[in-house]
């Protein structure tokens, strides 16, 4: 599969960057202090010491910018100059900013069954991202993209899955998300439908992520009545989920979809707090793709997060790069890599997304609040693109809440969408096999 090497985060920085525009900067000056015409000796000497003096201090403070001391009873809270300008996140803390704010975006309720309150910022991390760092060698990257997410954007609502990259996706977020670990919503996945394998999935994922629990685990890329049958039946990957859930290794048990009847499916089951699902524009208006999720999610209170929200459509020989299928892969099960092959996935040249994301930064902009604003949606997990999230943070962060979406750009969308291919729709299984 084509993987992305782009090294674009917006406003953040790549590692060594900071380090050699310093190094730049002390070449411009003179080699010796005595080299200084018109120089006296003993000033000179002063000189050299205050120049050896000041060179420390800043050594310190960047050490300490770098390494900071555990406060808090030891547990890790870093003071950013975008947090400490919001009193909300400061309130409650010793003065200390909290990073990341959990009040930088909207929250909104997400999981309510059984008389429980957690909510959730209304933009998620998409992690998938990182698995364009295939090499170990690039975990600086992920880390500092994951930094940039958390203490530039304030993102706290982190997803990944096994099957981001054959997990490089996880193994990258697990060291990058570490230090913040206690202050973010972690949800993660498994394609695996039997107890055995999503039991001996989930001990892996928990040991990529450097953590002992997931705030969520879901059920991935449910799209046929067999994903059903086989996870809700007897020795089926429901057992797993709920022994975690009773071991306290997991907090919810959700799942995500591409086919609205399975969805729908798993939520009239009762068995489920939360559902990821394609609520994009062009495949609930040109693909009848959406509503009916809604409906029943809102009536069993099931929280949805939205998936594709930042889709303009289906990815086409013509507009896209064939994915490569490997003879085997290691963290994905043999019938979705059979899949792959009889339905085979097209990837953004430019991306390296599964579909066609809206790269206009004002259009994008438009879809991901038509999404915002379906009733029943709580969040969006934006592209899974790193040069598309700073537009998007920005759109949404230090709001109370999510902006309207008014019937001009209802109109707008309508007229610029109408000749786009559905990344999803409901007239065949392909449908459903576009991207997971």
């Amino acid at each position: 599969m084509s993987v992305m090497k782009s090294n674009n985060y917006g406003s953040c920085q790549i590692p060594g960057q900071e380090d050699a525009s310093h190094a730049a900067r002390d070449r411009r000056r003179p080699a010796n202090v005595s080299e200084i015409p018109g120089e006296k000796p003993h000033l000179v000497l002063v000189a050299s010491s205050a120049a050896v003096l000041a060179v420390a201090v800043v050594l310190f403070v960047w050490h300490l910018r770098d390494n900071p001391p555990p406060l808090d009873g030891g547990r890790f809270m870093r003071t950013s100059h975008l947090a400490m300008s919001d009193p909300k996140a400061i309130a409650g803390t010793g003065g200390v900013a909290v990073v990341p704010d959990p009040n930088a975006y909207p929250r909104r309720p997400f999981i309510t069954r059984h008389e429980r309150n957690v909510t959730l910022p209304v933009l998620g991390f998409p992690s998938v991202a990182l698995a364009q760092f295939s090499e170990p060698s690039q975990q600086p990257l992920a880390d500092e993209a994951v930094r940039h997410a958390v203490e530039d954007l304030q993102i706290s609502y982190f997803d990944v899955a096994p099957e981001y990259g054959d997990g490089i996706a996880q193994e990258r977020l697990g060291p990058a998300l570490e230090p913040y670990r206690e202050r973010v919503f972690l949800a993660a996945k498994t394609m695996y439908r039997d107890a055995g394998g999503s039991q001996a999935d989930l001990e892996n994922t928990l040991r990529s992520l450097r953590t002992d629990r997931l705030d969520l685990y879901q059920f991935h890329s449910i799209s046929t009545e067999r994903d059903v049958e086989e996870i809700l039946g007897e020795g089926g990957a429901m057992e797993t989920f709920q022994k975690a859930l009773a071991e306290g290794k997991i907090g919810a048990i959700g799942f995500s979809a591409h086919s609205e009847p399975m969805a729908v499916r798993m939520i009239e089951s009762g068995l489920v707090d939360t559902c990821m699902f394609p609520i994009n524009f062009a495949a609930y208006n040109y693909g009848g793709v959406g509503e009916k999720v809604l409906q029943a999610a809102i009536k069993r209170q099931v929280g949805v997060i939205a998936l594709k929200a930042g889709a303009r459509g289906r990815l086409t020989p013509a507009n896209g790069n064939a994915a490569q299928v490997p003879e085997a892969f290691h963290h994905i099960p043999e019938w979705k890599r059979q899949e792959m092959i009889h339905y085979p996935v097209m990837t953004s040249p430019t991306h390296g997304t599964w579909y066609e994301p809206e790269d206009d930064p004002d259009e994008l902009n438009k879809l991901i609040l038509w999404s915002l604003n379906r009733p029943g949606v709580t969040a969006v997990l934006p592209p899974g693109s790193l040069r598309l999230l700073d537009g998007l943070a920005e759109l949404l962060r230090g709001k109370e809440s999510v902006p309207e979406f008014g019937e001009a750009d209802e109109r707008h969308m309508r007229k610029r969408y109408a000749d786009i291919v559905p990344i999803f729709h409901n007239r065949s299984v392909s449908g459903t096999k576009v991207s997971t």
